[in-house]
C-alpha cells in the first residue's frame, strides 16, 4: 500500500511549519534549510531502544516483530499479529530548537508520563511559557507503511539552526467540532477515532481503532543541524509494545475496542511508543 498524505494536508503542513520559523533560535530572519519530517513503523532493524517501555514485556515475554509479504508482524509466545494496514490522524507538527519553546495552547488532549524515549504527553503544559507563537496544523491522515518503508513524509523549509525535539498531536478527530468538519467528511472511517489498524490476530480478522488524544514530545536523541544541504528527521511508532502482555503472548487488538482493563492498558501503551531522530538516508535507523 503506498503511503501518502493528503495533497491539502501537506500543502498546509508545510505552510504550518514554515509558520514557525519564529521558534528558531536566532532573532528576526535568516537563512532556510529544508528538512524531511517521515514517519515509519518500528522494526527488529530499526533504531528503536533495546530497553523495554514501562511495563511492557521483559525476559521470555519480549514480543518480536518484522516485516512479512503479509504486512507487519508481532509474535510472542503462541499468539501472532500481522498489520495489514495502519493509519494514525496527526496534528500540529512542529520542530523545536534547542533555545526556544512553542507555546501550545491546546487544551483538549489527554495526560500521560514519561515514556523509555523521554517522550511525554501533557493537557497543560505549563513549561511552555515563550512568547513563541502556536500554528494549527491538520488534522492530517498519515498512511503509515507496513512493510517497513518510509512514509508520510513531506519536506518542508525551517530556519538555519539546531532542534532538538519534535512535537506533534495524536488528534480525535471530533463528531462535532466544526474544524474536523473537512476531515471527517473525506475521512469517515475516523469520527471519533484518531487510530485505525487492519489486520489477524491468530489468523482471525480484527479491525483496531483508538480514541487516543495525546500531545506528544519527543526529544531527538541527538540535536538535528539544519543547514544549507537539510536533513531529515524520522518518528518510529513502536507497535509491538502496543499489544505485548507484561507475562508474556498479545493482546488481542479487537478485545481493545471495548472499554475495560485491555483498551486502558492499550491506549497507555500508544502514547509511549513514539520515538524520534535523525535519519539523512531515510532507513529507518538512527544515523551514528
Amino acid at each position: 500500500m503506498q503511503s501518502s498524505l493528503t495533497r491539502a494536508s501537506v500543502l498546509v503542513l508545510s505552510v504550518g511549519v514554515s509558520l514557525l520559523a519564529a521558534c528558531s533560535d536566532g532573532t528576526g530572519p535568516n537563512a532556510s534549510g529544508e528538512v524531511g519530517l517521515g514517519f515509519q513503523l518500528a522494526t527488529s532493524q530499526s533504531g528503536t531502544s533495546a530497553q523495554s517501555a514501562p511495563g511492557t514485556a521483559t525476559g521470555t515475554g519480549v514480543a518480536q516483530v518484522s516485516t512479512t509479504p503479509a504486512g507487519l508482524s508481532i509474535t510472542s509466545g503462541t499468539d501472532a499479529i500481522v498489520i495489514t494496514r495502519a493509519q494514525i490522524v496527526v496534528r500540529d507538527v512542529k520542530l523545536k530548537s534547542a533555545a526556544a519553546t512553542c507555546v501550545d495552547d491546546d487544551d483538549d488532549d489527554d495526560k500521560s508520563s514519561s515514556s523509555r524515549s523521554g517522550t511525554r504527553s501533557s493537557k497543560d503544559d505549563d513549561d511552555d511559557d515563550d512568547d513563541c507563537p502556536s500554528i494549527r496544523v491538520g488534522p492530517y491522515l498519515v498512511n503509515i507503511p507496513v512493510s517497513g518503508a518510509d512514509g508520510g513524509r513531506v519536506a518542508v523549509m525551517v530556519p538555519e539552526g539546531t532542534y532538538s525535539s519534535v512535537r506533534l498531536s495524536v488528534h480525535k478527530v471530533s463528531s462535532s467540532d466544526s474544524a474536523d468538519l473537512a476531515f471527517r467528511q473525506a475521512n469517515p472511517d475516523f469520527r471519533n477515532i484518531s487510530i485505525r489498524l487492519e489486520g489477524t490476530f491468530n489468523t482471525q480478522p480484527f479491525t483496531f481503532v483508538s480514541d487516543v488524544n495525546a500531545k506528544l514530545e519527543m526529544p531527538l536523541t541527538a540535536p538535528v543541524v539544519i543547514g544549507k544541504g537539510g536533513d531529515n528527521v524520522t518518528v518510529t511508532i513502536d507497535m509491538k509494545d502496543w499489544f505485548t502482555k507484561p507475562t508474556g503472548g498479545l493482546y488481542s487488538p479487537g478485545a481493545a475496542n471495548t472499554s475495560g482493563f485491555v483498551q486502558a492498558k492499550i491506549q497507555n501503551n500508544i502514547r509511549n511508543t513514539f520515538r524520534a531522530f535523525r535519519d539523512k538516508n531515510r532507513d529507518g535507523k538512527e544515523d551514528r
